[in-house]
């Protein structure tokens, strides 16, 4: 299931190949990936050769120049310098709205699942009403209602966003809630909020984990989809989805510079996403 149809609502993947030796093997290396990837956009701007936004060499320079790795796009820029760059920005704005979603979507989710009656019913009300709306649309009409830029891009998924965590903490400490020994511990006159610091966010914590492990690589492409529209950081910002979509009328000349980016695109969101269930399928051996 792609990012794009993630941003409409239903993006958790619930079949699991857990227990197959290649899988395991599949799984650790893109844990692997992951992690020097994320250690890699952390030391950018040590590692970069050039500056992403300075001319560096002349124009269209194919992958393997002198200097320059992947080559240079229409205005000399070094493509490397700009990739790394970007897939810099990718995963932060990945982290920004995991962490934002957890945050704002799991209070409302916590609220709900351990306040039944009205506060449940309002608040779910509320994200269902968000749940309901066509997600990329959503996020494209408040990135451009508030200004093309990589904040406004970042509130953009971040309002489709939430909502997806709301509902998925709300059932979980709905089914927390239930058993036995918590029900005990409510008739025993337990305080609400030792019920749910001492036991019911504990419990939550691991499908948590895994629903974030799991949206990273979504949350490259959508954040890649609203750069690729105009939505995002102007020119010359460094963000693959920019990067491509100023390529493509160079398709069939310098082919280099609007696939570079695009593969870079394409790395981070299938390494993210083997990560994820290599995440979800250690959880579940435990």
């Amino acid at each position: 299931m792609t990012a794009l149809g993630s941003l409409t609502g239903g993006r958790r993947r619930t079949a699991t190949t857990a227990g197959r030796p290649h899988h395991v093997v599949a799984g650790r290396l893109a844990l692997g990936a992951l992690a020097a990837l994320v250690l890699l956009a952390l030391l950018t701007p040590v590692l970069s050769p050039h500056s992403p936004v300075l001319r560096s060499g002349d124009a269209f320079l194919p992958p393997g120049s002198a200097g320059h790795l992947l080559g240079t796009d229409a205005l000399g820029y070094d493509l490397l310098a700009r990739v790394l760059y970007g897939m810099r920005a990718s995963l932060f704005a990945a982290a920004v709205v995991i962490t934002f979603g957890v945050l704002f979507g799991g209070l409302v989710g916590v609220l709900a699942g351990a306040l039944p009656g009205w506060a449940d019913a309002v608040l779910m009300r509320v994200t269902d009403l968000f749940l309901a709306l066509p997600g990329l649309v959503i996020a494209l009409a408040v990135a451009a209602s508030l200004g093309a830029s990589y904040r406004s891009a970042l509130i953009g998924i971040a309002v489709v966003w939430w909502p997806l965590y709301a509902r998925l903490v709300r059932g979980e400490i709905r089914a927390w809630a239930a058993r036995p020994h918590l029900e005990a511990a409510r008739q025993a006159g337990v305080p609400w909020g030792r019920r749910v610091v001492r036991h019911l966010l504990p419990g939550v914590r691991p499908t948590v984990v895994v629903a974030a492990s799991q949206d990273v690589g979504g949350l490259v492409v959508a954040l890649s989809a609203l750069s690729f529209v105009g939505l995002s950081s102007p020119a010359p910002a460094p963000e693959l989805g920019a990067m491509a979509a100023q390529g493509m009328p160079y398709l069939l000349t310098s082919w280099w510079v609007p696939i570079v980016p695009g593969i870079a695109v394409m790395l981070l969101a299938v390494v993210a996403n083997y990560a994820g269930d290599a995440v979800r399928d250690l959880l579940r051996r435990r």
